[in-house]
């Protein structure tokens, strides 16, 4: 029998992070629309792409970070218990950018950590849809609320804004009613992962992930007498 591959381990905020990107994505493309984009390409779009900051963490500490979220991983897949895995801003960016499932989509993501919110600049190459957005780039950033509780992913965006523009308030007012993973968990992987979950929170600038414990061990039974 041919042997398995390893199992990919990663933290849910991955998913976390790929959903606020796509969205953006999509958020921009809808409100501007194909036509009015072609009218409008070189107003809401750049000719270069942003130039994110540079992720600075020696190898030394990237490794010890590896080993912290493997070892959470481990725990999450076994159903162990173990102390909440801590992500700061430079974690994040930096498994981003070292971590070979998430390169790609580093080059088009950076993220920011402020108080409880997360901050996603993109810059997204649109040469994939239309000639008219050949060699032009979406540079925006958006402002999230993210957090998981009671098994329940809630993703609330604060603002949104492309080439330095927020977008009109009356398209904002609306967003920010919205949670933007309500649906994730209709997938049955996502469900899965979040089932793994007490909770994820942002505070104090720091993504805090934590495992569900343990069940408690059965009662013994009452002997027969």
């Amino acid at each position: 029998m041919a042997a398995q591959p390893p199992k990919r381990r990663g933290c849910f905020f991955y998913g976390c992070l790929t959903c606020i990107v796509l969205f953006l994505i999509a958020c921009v493309l809808i409100f501007l629309g194909i036509r009015y984009v072609k009218n409008k390409i070189n107003g809401y779009t750049d000719a270069v792409p942003v130039k994110f900051p540079k992720v600075e963490m020696t190898d030394a500490d990237f490794k010890k970070l590896e080993a912290r979220v493997k070892t959470f991983g481990e725990a999450l897949d076994q159903g162990k218990a173990i102390e909440p895995l801590i992500l700061t801003e430079l974690d994040i960016n930096a498994l981003l950018v070292k971590s070979g499932n998430a390169k790609e989509l580093a080059e088009k993501v950076h993220v920011s950590l402020n108080g409880s919110e997360i901050k996603g600049q993109v810059s997204i190459p649109l040469s994939g849809f239309g000639w008219f957005t050949r060699n032009r780039y979406l540079n925006g950033e958006a402002t999230f609320t993210v957090s998981l509780e009671n098994g329940v992913l809630n993703v609330k965006t604060h603002d949104i804004q492309v080439k330095g523009r927020t977008l009109p308030e009356s398209l904002m007012g609306a967003l920010r009613q919205e949670n933007l993973a309500k649906d994730v968990a209709n997938e049955p992987k996502n469900a899965e992962a979040i089932r793994k979950f007490e909770s994820i929170q942002v505070q104090d600038s720091r993504v805090i992930v934590k495992a569900r414990p343990p069940p408690a061990p059965a009662a013994p039974a009452p002997e027969v007498k």
